[in-house]
């Protein structure tokens, strides 16, 4: 099986409030067992671990999300984790924070990366379902958040090298959900006590454009570094 890693559309389609593309679930399944995104007009939050494809949403409930559900962004892969890291002491977020920045071996790849384990806590965020082709800058101040004590959960996630912001999250993008698989969304932020960490490192990148009349005829004219910043963390 090829180490590749399948993005499905580029998140400045997102960033310009694009938010309907034709993508089913059941086509991500041929592109991996492991991913994240979200579904047509912002409707949840999703994440893929083990062949097993979930929705969050507004209120960070979890369902299983069918094959016919369509996704304007989601990045995918066939998790074959190579490397391994261990957290055995609790960290607030600045210091998790850090750990992150120091532990890949090359900044300049995208990696796949599961975390399971103990958190001291979670704040997770979801945005509320959208018809209206806002940019999602204007979006996530609607945002609903909720916080989370000591619980057992899992991050599902990849890093992006910081030169393709118009391609994908930069840096660390990280959905949580519980280790019952009930609850859950994007991670703002989180406190580990204990962690099981693998990671699988990519080579290669497919990404597939959007055909909607909306992407084709669009001019792109947003900062795309700037408005993920201010959406995504």
């Amino acid at each position: 099986m090829e180490n590749k890693l399948y993005i499905s559309s580029p998140i400045n389609a997102i960033l310009e409030g694009f938010h309907r593309d034709d993508i089913t679930i059941g086509s991500l399944r041929e592109k991996g067992d492991f991913g994240i995104g979200t579904f047509n007009h912002l409707d949840g939050e999703m994440i893929a671990m083990d062949g097993s494809f979930m929705r969050l949403d507004f209120d960070g409930n979890a369902r299983p999300a069918e094959s016919d559900w369509k996704t304007p962004y989601a990045v995918m892969c066939h998790f074959k984790p190579t490397l391994t890291e261990r957290i055995d002491a609790l960290m607030d977020f600045g210091k998790f924070s850090e750990y992150l920045k120091r532990m890949l071996p090359s900044d300049n790849m995208f990696y796949a990366i599961c975390m399971t384990g103990k958190f001291h806590s979670v704040d997770t965020r979801s945005v509320p379902k959208t018809e209206k082709n806002l940019p999602l800058a204007e979006v996530t101040p609607h945002q609903k958040v909720r916080h989370f004590k000591n619980i057992e959960g899992r991050l599902v996630g990849f890093y992006t090298p910081p030169f393709v912001p118009s391609v994908s999250v930069p840096g660390y993008h990280f959905h949580f959900i519980n280790s019952d698989f009930s609850e859950g969304g994007h991670l703002l932020s989180c406190a580990p006590e204990s962690l099981e960490i693998r990671m699988q490192v990519f080579f290669s990148l497919e990404l597939t454009l959007p055909k909607t009349l909306d992407y084709l005829t669009a001019s792109f004219v947003r900062d795309a570094r700037r408005d993920l910043e201010k959406a995504e963390r």
